[in-house]
């Protein structure tokens, strides 16, 4: 079995000199301010790290160890952690599948067994392959951000076959906060998954990230201004959104404080545009009918009025409505009704509400 790896440490970098014996002006490196840069060290997050590693050794160490569920908003850092977290071992200790990347649960098991499956095979014909060659070389299993995986409640369903022949433990990662509460039972009971939160991040923690990264990038940019990204990232606590546009004042060269104001302005509207004109055309269907029906309500819309109006099964009601929810651009909720039970609501972005009512966006 792989074991625990010491890190290298880092290279002392100096200077190159000209002959003038002035220093050479060396080029910004912008590498270390998107999301698969792995930096020496994470000044935050040092308690979900630990639970990680703690799991990692365990398994390495007894052959055994529990299934981990990393859970938090979107860009609270649960990939960046993972990542850094598993630098520190043999990567023949574990599986990392980036879910993104991955067509559909035939791929996922296929890339878990490192197979190279036949056009005509399908998801159970892979699994007892699966689960042979896990059984010769046993590994940690990874599925990062799994619920961009189509069926990925399916999937789940084989990650259970695969614990129980194999104890492999698995670690996923989401941004669902009910992850749990879609899983059959007997999932949910065998993978026993231990949770791990990731909070969003504050201001302070924000600002330390951009500042460590900038000083990795070396460069500069006004403390101040530092400040004020972290603020304003902190609204929804993402990482990922303090380095963009710390990254991208850098580039235009506008990093005083006005300047990230208005940069901040511009990124979030051209995000918005973005996403929508990628949406598919069930989910732009869903998103102006909930956009329609909060115009006229102003309260929280119920998710069955969507299955109701739109014609959809429940099971592709729930999917586009994961698919919304993974970018922000609607939150969900639980409420009770007057007889007890209980039902599940949408309420879509108040910032893209005034955006489309001012005509500023069109769906």
């Amino acid at each position: 079995m792989a074991r625990r790896v010491k890190k290298k440490s880092a290279k002392h970098r100096t200077h190159k000199v000209l002959k003038s014996g002035r220093p050479k002006r060396r080029q910004v490196e912008f590498s270390v301010f998107y999301e698969d840069y792995i930096p020496p060290k994470l000044v935050v997050r040092d308690k979900q790290v630990k639970q990680i590693q703690q799991t990692m050794d365990n398994f390495l160490k007894n052959g055994i160890a529990p299934n981990l569920l990393l859970t938090g908003v979107t860009g609270s850092g649960k990939t960046a952690t993972l990542q850094y977290a598993l630098n520190d071992y043999d990567k023949k200790a574990y599986i990392f599948v980036k879910c993104k990347q991955m067509k559909g649960i035939k791929e996922v098991l296929a890339f878990i067994g490192n197979l190279k499956p036949l056009a005509r095979q399908r998801a159970p014909e892979l699994l007892p392959k699966v689960i042979e060659n896990l059984k010769k070389e046993r590994k940690a299993i990874v599925l990062d951000d799994v619920a961009v995986i189509p069926s990925w409640v399916e999937l789940l369903g084989y990650m259970d076959g695969i614990y129980r022949a194999v104890q492999s433990p698995v670690i996923v990662t989401t941004n669902m906060f009910r992850f749990l509460d879609s899983l059959p039972d007997d999932v949910r009971h065998t993978l026993l998954f231990f949770r791990v939160d990731f909070p969003a991040y504050n201001a302070v923690e924000l600002y330390q990230i951009i500042k460590d990264r900038v000083k990795l990038s070396r460069t500069r940019i006004p403390d101040a201004s530092l400040k004020l990204i972290g603020a304003i990232a902190s609204d929804v606590g993402s990482a990922r959104d303090a380095l963009v546009m710390t990254r991208t004042a850098i580039e235009l060269g506008k990093t005083k404080e006005n300047d990230i104001q208005e940069l901040h302005k511009t990124i979030e509207e051209q995000a918005y545009r973005d996403y929508i004109g990628r949406l598919p055309p069930k989910e732009r269907l869903a998103l102006e009918f909930i956009l329609r029906q909060y115009k006229v309500t102003k309260t929280p819309i119920p998710i069955r009025e969507i299955t109701k109006n739109l014609r959809l099964s429940p099971s592709r009601t729930s999917q586009l409505v994961t698919s919304l929810e993974q970018y922000d651009i609607i939150t969900t909720q639980v409420q009770y009704s007057k007889d007890g039970g209980k039902f599940r609501t949408i309420q879509p972005d108040e910032w893209l509400v005034e955006r489309v009512a001012k005509g500023e966006i069109e769906l």
